[in-house]
């Protein structure tokens, strides 16, 4: 009996396990330029998250709930106790840090986190040289200021935790982002935007004040009083020190989100809509903000407000349920039936992306928006994007590559219909994200610079000391790989990397990075962060911002452009030295003598 019980069940998991490769998979259409290896493993996809990735997922989503509310039940709401663990944990950091600089500070400082874990496309993490510090300890929550409107936590914290925690005291985040998985020091030292960026701006802008531990193991509070620290950390990736807490600010919010959606027929339109909306005074604009572009004409803006309960107008749809389509599908029906509007509990609403990995599992899995495929197997949730990284090798990823887009750029909303365009050349994958972001200007704070992103001053709007920014976001499989051809993932993202940077934008660090050195600090500004490294002895502690954020070996070759631009740079130089030389030889007349002119001013 205990042999037909096995014997039914391997039955049944290979006859599963064909079927939805039949039903899913599409390594048959992949060009055959792609490795088998990646071919193989795009045919059995499909059954392989469904029967496999999918369950660990589930698995471990409930065994990592239990652990953090078992842990926090034992911990207690901060408090003193609290802060006696947090200088513990900062002190245990700080003697492995001066432990290495005892040693003679051989090998560069990182995290020992490996890199699956964390929320980005890259499979290595360049780690291997370095010395690696533990700070899986710091994920508490410290405390909670319900009055003062602050947080301060460690930086492991997740935004599933912090959703747990906050919302049932009616607060969030003011940059609350959607993926449950991603820390809030990760967000604080990279890349955070969330749909009311367009009146909060970034996450960066919601710190109040960083704690980090620098090479020498010493421990450093900054805040605002200290303007050319406080803005350098930023999207520095901690290659000034190690963050151990964070204080931001809160909002306080009502139970629902009462969602407009509008549909719009070109670039043009949905571009003039964004911006009048944004534009709108306190009281009128919206608190939520986003559009989803459904091809290169097509898009639903989704304008949200924060409500106190549903209504006949704006009806309850509770859109995270199990068996409900998924979030940017159901947005897409207003194409179709005209604009609507509808309320949303708020934790839904924050997290509205998470059972679809925005609109990436319908790749991984063609049928998971299907009724049946949602009533039976919806209930497991998504898999986790740290166990599909774990399931890629060398060759997988590599192609992967190739086979796959992922990248985002922030660029001048008004420069929103020819981003359009150009991503449809260049990727061709749909939907594409919309996220309109308001980019602060805090140059007169620190006499120059705002750091990594220093907005243009053209750009900045008359009278403030910000202006409108869009995040443009790709992901999903390119139409050139759809249609069983070829695409030059280098050509193409650095087509979008020169773009970004002509125009004054920023690209997503997290993404697969095709760029040289050189080009990364032409697109964002170093200035403070090179004196806070200086000043913080981490030139020789940390790796570059470039080095931690690079795909690992063997994705993209660079050779040809470092080349050229070692000989453009020998070049220049020769000429340098010539222009120089001719300079000396000829005799110049004497300089008049002038009243120095004040540097033009920067708008607002």
């Amino acid at each position: 009996t205990m042999l037909a019980t096995i014997g039914y069940g391997v039955a049944s998991f290979v006859i599963a396990f064909v079927l939805a490769a039949l039903l899913g998979s599409d390594g048959g259409a992949l060009s055959k330029e792609f490795p088998w290896q990646f071919r193989l493993a795009a045919a059995c996809r499909t059954p392989v998250l469904m029967l496999i990735v999918v369950p660990l997922s589930f698995i471990r989503g409930k065994y990592t709930l239990a652990r953090r509310r078992l842990r926090r039940y034992l911990r207690g709401p901060g408090g003193k106790a609290a802060a006696i663990r947090h200088a513990a944990h900062v002190d245990s950091i700080s003697e492995q840090l001066r432990a290495w600089d005892r040693g003679g500070r051989k090998r560069k400082l990182r995290t020992a986190r490996s890199n699956w874990a964390a929320m980005s496309t890259k499979l290595g993490s360049n780690k291997e040289e370095c010395n690696q510090i533990a700070l899986g300890h710091m994920n508490e929550i410290l405390d909670v200021d319900e009055d003062g409107l602050t947080l301060t936590c460690e930086p492991g914290v997740t935004m599933g935790e912090l959703t747990d925690e906050l919302l049932p005291l009616g607060l969030m985040l003011q940059s609350h982002i959607e993926m449950e998985s991603i820390t809030i020091g990760g967000l604080a030292m990279g890349f955070g935007i969330e749909t009311n960026s367009h009146k909060v701006g970034l996450f960066q802008e919601s710190v109040l004040e960083y704690e980090f531990v620098d090479s020498h193991g010493r421990r450093h509070s900054v805040t605002k009083d200290q303007p050319e620290l406080f803005y350098a950390l930023p999207w520095s990736y901690g290659t000034v020190g190690f963050l151990t807490s964070l204080k931001v600010k809160l909002l306080r919010t009502q139970p629902y989100v009462r969602v407009e959606y509008l549909p719009t027929s070109s670039a043009a339109e949905l571009t003039s809509q964004l911006q009048r909306l944004a534009a709108l005074g306190e009281g009128q604009a919206p608190d939520f903000l986003e559009a989803t572009l459904y091809d290169r004409d097509n898009a639903v803006i989704q304008a949200g407000y924060f409500d106190a309960r549903p209504s006949t107008a704006a009806p309850l749809n509770r859109i995270n349920v199990w068996y409900k389509p998924f979030y940017y599908r159901h947005v897409e029906t207003a194409l179709r039936s005209g604009a609507f509007q509808e309320s949303i509990p708020l934790q839904h609403f924050l997290h509205r992306f998470t059972r679809s990995i925005f609109w990436e599992l319908e790749d991984m899995i063609p049928f998971s928006n299907h009724p049946l495929y949602r009533a039976l197997w919806g209930w497991l949730g998504p898999p986790e994007v740290s166990l599909l990284k774990l399931a890629q090798g060398p060759v997988i990823r590599r192609a992967s590559v190739y086979a796959h887009v992922v990248q985002e750029s922030i660029m001048p909303l008004w420069r929103l219909p020819e981003g359009i365009a150009k991503f449809d050349d260049w990727f061709g994958a749909y939907p594409l994200l919309v996220f309109p972001v308001r980019i602060f200007d805090h140059s007169s704070e620190t006499g120059g610079s705002s750091g990594l992103l220093t907005p243009r001053a053209a750009e900045i709007e008359q009278g403030e000391a910000s202006g409108l920014w869009v995040d443009l976001g790709a992901y999903g499989v390119p139409r050139a790989v759809r249609e069983g051809a070829v695409w030059d993932a280098k050509e193409n993202i650095r087509a979008m990397e020169h773009w970004t940077r002509e125009v004054g934008g920023w690209q997503a660090l997290y993404t697969d990075i095709f760029c040289t050195p050189t080009e990364l600090r032409q697109m964002f500004d170093f200035s403070l962060l090179d004196k806070a490294r200086k000043r913080h002895d981490g030139v020789d502690a940390f790796p570059e911002v470039y080095d931690k954020v690079k795909s690992e070996a063997g994705i993209s070759d660079l050779s040809a452009e470092l080349a050229a631009e070692r000989a453009a740079a020998k070049k220049g130089t020769a000429a340098g030295r010539r222009s120089q030389s001719a300079a000396t030889s000829v005799k110049s007349p004497p300089r008049r003598r002038s009243r120095s002119r004040s540097p033009r001013p920067i708008r607002g």
